[in-house]
C-alpha cells in the first residue's frame, strides 16, 4: 500500500483507491467523547463528495458512539442521497446517533460482537419559559424524525413480519415508541438488531462471509 494512501486513511479517513471511508471520532480531546460531531461530519461529507464523482460502490467502516443530532443527520443525508451504492460495516458500540446513521446505507452490516442501542434524544434546558418550551418542541420533532428513520427500515425486519398479520408503518412506529418509553436505553445484540430490522446481517454470516466479501457488494 502506498504511504500516501495509508496517511490519508489515518489523517482524513479515506482510502480513495478502494473507495472506503473510515467514520470514527477524533481522539485526543480530553473533554470530548470521540463521537459524532462537526469535524467528523465535515470530513465525511468532503470524502463522500470526492468518491461519488466516479461510479462505484462505497464501503464505510463505522466505529463511533452517539453524538450530535444535526451533525449525524448531515452524514445520514449524504449517504441517503448518494448516487453510488453504500454499505456500512459497524464496529463496537452502535449507539444513539450512530444507530441512526446506520439506517442510511443500502447494506447495513454489523460485526458479530458489536452492540446496538437506541434511545430518545435529550437536550439541556436553559433560559426563560418560552425558550424551554421551544427546546422541548424541537426535541419532540427530532424524536419523531428518528422514529420515522427506524420505522422505514425496521418494517422489513423478521420480528415485525412475524408479529403483525397486517403490517403497517404506523404499527411499527407505535411499537418502537412504546419500547423506547419503557426503556430509556434499549440495548440489542448484533443478532437482535438484525432480527428487529435495524441491520441486514452480520460479518461472518452466510450472506456476509468476511470483510473482503463485503467490499465486493
Amino acid at each position: 500500500m502506498p504511504e500516501d494512501t495509508l496517511n490519508n486513511m489515518h489523517a482524513i479517513g479515506v482510502d480513495c483507491p478502494s473507495r472506503e471511508i473510515y467514520l470514527h471520532g477524533f481522539l485526543g480531546q480530553s473533554d470530548e467523547e470521540p463521537g459524532v460531531e462537526y469535524r467528523m461530519a465535515t470530513s465525511f461529507v468532503k470524502n463522500m463528495n470526492h468518491l461519488t464523482k466516479k461510479d462505484g460502490n462505497i464501503l464505510i467502516h463505522m466505529h463511533t458512539i452517539g453524538g450530535n443530532w444535526h451533525d449525524g443527520m448531515a452524514i445520514y443525508n449524504t449517504i441517503e442521497y448518494s448516487p453510488c451504492p453504500v454499505a456500512i460495516i459497524a464496529y463496537g458500540s452502535v449507539s444513539s446517533m450512530s444507530s441512526v446513521i446506520l439506517q442510511s446505507s443500502n447494506e447495513r452490516i454489523m460485526m458479530p460482537d458489536s452492540e446496538f442501542m437506541v434511545h430518545f434524544g435529550s437536550t439541556a434546558l436553559a433560559g426563560d419559559s418560552l425558550a424551554v418550551i421551544s427546546a422541548m418542541d424541537n426535541e419532540k420533532r427530532i424524536n419523531d424524525r428518528m422514529l420515522d428513520v427506524y420505522t422505514k427500515r425496521c418494517i422489513k425486519g423478521k420480528f415485525f413480519r412475524k408479529q403483525y398479520k397486517t403490517l403497517t408503518a404506523d404499527k411499527v412506529k407505535s411499537f418502537l415508541t412504546r419500547k423506547l418509553k419503557d426503556k430509556s436505553d434499549w440495548y440489542l445484540s448484533a443478532e437482535e438488531a438484525v432480527y428487529y430490522g435495524f441491520a441486514d446481517g452480520l460479518v461472518g454470516s452466510k450472506k456476509y462471509k468476511d470483510t473482503r466479501e463485503v467490499r465486493g457488494l
